[in-house]
């Protein structure tokens, strides 16, 4: 059974319906966390498979982007194994997540998709050796890339696979003409905060200007 899948969603929750449609292996906790707030109105009542333990939806009263996101889930569970961090839409092909979840081990790093963070495994040991994602990535976009430098530079091990899921990729951005003009200016500042932690080990922190300067809220 695999221990834990982290889903953040912003909008688009018929693909976040869709793709907790295709967890067609038994999962022990499904975490939503809803930036948007609108999982009633848009999607009514998230489906509550026999084959799952429990489905957690956190109703957030503002978007905490990515990175804050995936760590918040990450310290729900502290107990798993690890964590399959999954974009809300993306959705696995049948019988593949079973395939996955067969080559996820606590002290690797599993991605698969396109791009490969569309889908990733985190092992447990891996956290306790690199840390938590950089939250001063606000809201998306490059939290991923600084998470595995770092995990390269500690001699983590990073399994990719491929044909294991579908994506339709920056269909949050797509389907909000406004969150593109945002994301402009978020894009750009969270790139130069990628360059200038080149040399970075640790997972920085969360800063309530740069929230707020770069929100898409």
């Amino acid at each position: 059974m695999v221990p834990v899948v982290i889903i953040p969603v912003l909008n688009r929750y018929d693909l976040l319906k869709r793709c907790i449609d295709s967890l067609d292996f038994p999962v022990d906790k499904i975490i939503i966390i809803d930036n948007g707030g609108k999982i009633e109105e848009d999607c009514l009542m998230m489906p509550r498979h026999s084959r799952h333990g429990k489905t957690y939806i956190m109703d957030m009263p503002s978007n905490l982007g990515v990175a804050t996101s995936w760590n918040l889930g990450i310290k729900m569970t502290p107990f798993a194994s690890g964590w399959i961090l999954l974009n809300s839409d993306a959705w696995f092909m049948p019988n593949k997540l079973e395939q996955f979840w067969e080559q996820c081990y606590p002290n690797e790093i599993h991605l698969t998709g396109s791009p490969e963070w569309a889908c990733a495994w985190i092992g447990s040991e891996v956290v306790k050796d690199v840390g938590l994602f950089c939250e001063a990535f606000h809201p998306a976009y490059f939290e991923d890339n600084d998470y595995e430098r770092r995990a390269v530079r500690l001699n983590v091990n990073i399994r990719k696979s491929q044909d294991i899921i579908m994506h339709d990729n920056s269909s949050t951005l797509l389907s909000d003409v406004s969150l593109q003009g945002k994301n402009s200016k978020s894009f750009m500042s969270n790139l130069e905060l990628f360059n200038l932690r080149n040399a970075r080990l640790d997972a920085g922190q969360w800063d309530l200007q740069r929230r707020l300067d770069l929100s898409w809220d």
